[in-house]
């Protein structure tokens, strides 16, 4: 299954649903884009009320993240581009990542020469992208699928583990314990996560927890 979708006439991301035989807990997963059309969030901000529980990913704003984030944040600037709104919700669920603090000092722990690349490579990407990136370019960049064997999946080095694996471990143990603690519940848990941090996550929830993919559903990210 796709997570995150480019066909003819623009992006989608798919809304998946995951059960387990013989305990009444739903997850819903709704896999997010750092760029998109405002009516994307709006969309994703409308269902997220209607769940019981939601697990967002979020750090707290910390000096190295908002240099890590220029790039989005540059590409958004002109009109014509995607917009990244963050997703509202009425409800207030703690945030299941990686503290500003606990990242900041994870970061100034990366060898000197990796930050000095990414403060560098960050802004001057969104530069580029924002002058001659077209949407079908950035299109290219977002497909994501679930091809993803929790055996095969090891950390990476350096930055990619910080950003990634390190953050999808604080998720998974998040939602272990909600599985633990309220397997026997009837609600409907929503997990709003970056759609790169979707893979391994459906990998854990089917291999490690038993759950299965019941139904999936498009949401348009933007279109051409």
């Amino acid at each position: 299954m796709d997570v995150v979708e480019a066909g003819a006439l623009g992006v989608r991301s798919a809304v998946a649903q995951l059960v387990r035989r013989g305990t009444p807990l739903r997850f819903t997963i709704y896999p997010m884009i750092h760029l998109a059309e405002p009516a994307f969030y709006a969309e994703v901000s409308r269902r997220l009320r209607g769940h019981d529980l939601i697990v967002a990913e979020g750090i707290s704003r910390a000096p190295s993240v908002n240099q890590l984030t220029k790039a989005y944040r540059r590409t958004a600037a002109r009109p014509r581009r995607t917009d990244p709104r963050g997703v509202r919700s009425r409800r207030a669920d703690p945030v299941a990542d990686m503290l500003g603090k606990e990242f900041t000092q994870k970061w100034s722990e990366l060898p000197l020469v990796e930050r000095l690349v990414a403060n560098v490579a960050a802004p001057l990407t969104g530069l580029y992208l924002r002058t001659f990136g077209t949407r079908e370019a950035l299109a290219c960049h977002l497909v994501t699928d679930d091809d993803t064997d929790i055996d095969d999946w090891h950390p990476e080095l350096g930055l990619d583990r910080l950003i990634k694996d390190e953050r999808d471990a604080l998720l998974i143990q998040a939602l272990t314990k909600i599985h633990e603690e309220r397997q026997h519940e009837q609600i409907d848990v929503a997990i709003a996560w970056g759609a790169a941090h979707v893979p391994p996550i459906v990998a854990y929830l089917m291999s490690a927890l038993g759950y299965v993919v019941i139904d999936a559903e498009w949401i348009t990210v933007f279109d051409y």
